[in-house]
């Protein structure tokens, strides 16, 4: 999240850019256009009805029910996040009854402790003037939309305190591995190093878990907006990492010959750019359930649930 006048600033700039590295006007309806790589153009799957998704700052797609997505508001809001289905309606708005709501800035799934279930882990990662001595991240159990369709639904979470070997810094993005539970922090920075920081599985809620940083995201030689990463995610088989800006994506894949539980090799890779719908203030980026889509949404309403297809058959890889 950006506050202030350079916020403001930067986000008018940002969508400048975008509209004219797009072709397009922010507010207008999406063109579908190439995207770099193995996807197609962006296409509007639905505007979010509910009011209350202000500030849309974090989306996760659930795996207990696909179809449906996990989302929840940046700094200010109470702490909640909304399960929204695919034609922007709210299913079901889940309280955290023991958290605090600093500043959320992600969403993602981690495989439960329970075989073949997901836990939902929000990021309270927010800290523009790098100041944070310690962050939170709050984890629950999926739930079933079933249970109180339409309603609140309280669940206790539990609190896992972080802080990073080499001290505060601001970041977006958080990730989760689908099959190892290895959490990483993605810094966001105007100077295109994004480093990352990990949280090893098993986490700890007991005591304070500091990160060590194992790598820094390379990207390609571009104006530093577009690799600002605001959001990211990693894709249910485990092999690819997708990260966004306020200008475009990005996308990193583990050679086909790489195990995926090498997964940290990817952080070597080279990434390919991903033409994503062009949205004031983008700060939320999640795969589909099945891997073959990316989804996005502005932090600006009305919120507007774009999908980004993949067009290329999955790749063959080591098992």
């Amino acid at each position: 999240m950006l506050r202030g006048w350079v916020g403001s600033w930067c986000v008018t700039v940002c969508c400048g850019a975008a509209a004219l590295l797009a072709g397009t006007v922010p507010g207008l309806a999406q063109t579908t256009r190439p995207t770099t790589g193995s996807y197609g153009g962006p296409e509007a799957v639905c505007t979010l009805k509910d009011d209350r998704i202000v500030e849309a700052s974090g989306i996760a797609a659930s795996r207990r029910t696909p179809g449906l997505y996990y989302v929840h508001n940046d700094s200010g809001d109470r702490p909640r996040v909304f399960l929204v289905d695919r034609t922007g309606r709210t299913r079901l708005t889940i309280r955290l009854k023991n958290a605090r709501h600093v500043d959320w800035e992600d969403i993602a799934l981690a495989p439960s402790d329970k075989g073949g279930k997901f836990d939902v882990c929000v990021a309270d990662i927010g800290d523009n003037g790098a100041r944070r001595e310690e962050l939170i991240i709050y984890r629950f159990p999926e739930v079933d939309p079933a249970a109180a369709d339409g309603a609140v639904l309280a669940v206790q979470a539990v609190a896992y305190r972080i802080a990073y070997a080499d001290g505060p810094a601001d970041a977006e993005a958080f990730v989760v591995h689908p099959q190892t539970g290895d959490g990483y922090v993605l810094t966001k920075r105007l100077d295109g190093a994004c480093h990352v920081y990990k949280l090893a599985a098993p986490w700890n809620p007991k005591e304070r878990t500091v990160l060590p940083k194992v790598a820094t995201l390379r990207f390609p030689k571009v104006m530093p907006l577009q690799t600002m990463v605001t959001a990211a995610d990693i894709s249910p088989d485990g092999r690819r990492l997708a990260t966004r800006s306020y200008l475009c994506g990005w996308e990193w894949r583990l050679p086909a010959t790489t195990d995926k539980s090498d997964f940290e090799r990817i952080f070597g890779a080279e990434p390919t750019r991903l033409e994503l719908a062009v949205e004031p203030q983008g700060e939320a980026l999640c795969y589909a359930a099945d891997g073959r889509a990316l989804l996005t949404v502005s932090e600006t309403p009305p919120a507007v649930l774009y999908e980004t297809r993949a067009t290329a058959p999955p790749e063959r890889h080591a098992p």
